[in-house]
């Protein structure tokens, strides 16, 4: 298949390489220009997109991958593309449309998810968690640091590897009309979680406000994990 990812960024990036190594012919983009050759080395046919420009390639394609972090205008960014009624869109959105309701990112997520809902006949919605990996880790961000909010809040992460294997799940299982919860089953306090990797990985632990008992509810992933077994926090 013919698939483009718009944003060749940590997530897109590694998509990007399994599915080249699966045989499919990917596309995309980046707005890094000192990306461009290293992206070419990996057979990811990448092109500068930066706003307010459009993608210089046709996106008329197999499936298009729609994975740019939000920001104002975004909404009317996207509109104006010259889209195909036939590509797939899997549109990346964020379980942040959750627990921060009234955030001004949040609004921008669920306005564009009802604009993909509305505009393409064939779509799938992937709300990912916080993604994490062996390299990165929110952990080492939050190592040291003091009066720290959310400390009973429920942590909501996703892998790296994750991630790129349910989108991968999605495309070749042909999953659309669909939104899901991509993240993983456990969901550990914050204090809880960033203590224990911090101390695991030798690292100051961090300290939360112990005044701070505001909570909030885990994101469900009921469907998502009955397609895509996820690794454990």
């Amino acid at each position: 298949m013919k698939i483009s990812i718009i944003g060749l960024g940590r997530f897109g990036e590694s998509l990007g390489e399994v599915l080249t190594k699966d045989g499919h012919f990917v596309n995309g983009t980046t707005r890094t220009e000192n990306k461009i050759n290293l992206l070419k080395i990996k057979n990811l046919n990448p092109s500068l997109l930066t706003y307010p420009n459009s993608p210089s390639f046709n996106l008329d394609n197999d499936i298009t991958i729609l994975n740019i972090p939000p920001f104002d205008q975004q909404l009317e960014w996207f509109q104006s593309w010259k889209w195909s009624e036939h590509s797939k869109i899997i549109f990346i959105s964020s379980t942040s449309v959750y627990p921060s309701p009234n955030s001004p990112s949040a609004e921008i997520i669920k306005n564009e998810e009802e604009w993909i809902k509305s505009t393409f006949s064939a779509f799938s919605i992937l709300r990912f968690g916080g993604l994490y990996s062996d390299s990165f880790h929110p952990g080492r961000y939050l190592s040291g640091k003091h009066n720290l909010p959310g400390r009973l809040w429920p942590v909501n992460l996703v892998h790296l590897k994750d991630a790129v294997g349910f989108t991968k799940a999605v495309i070749n299982q042909g999953l659309y009309s669909k939104t899901f919860q991509v993240i993983c089953d456990e969901h550990p306090t914050r204090e809880k979680y960033y203590t224990d990797y911090c101390l695991k990985e030798g690292l100051p632990i961090p300290h939360f406000d112990p005044g701070d008992f505001s909570t909030k509810q885990a994101v469900p992933n009921e469907e998502a994990s009955t397609i895509y077994k996820f690794t454990p926090l």
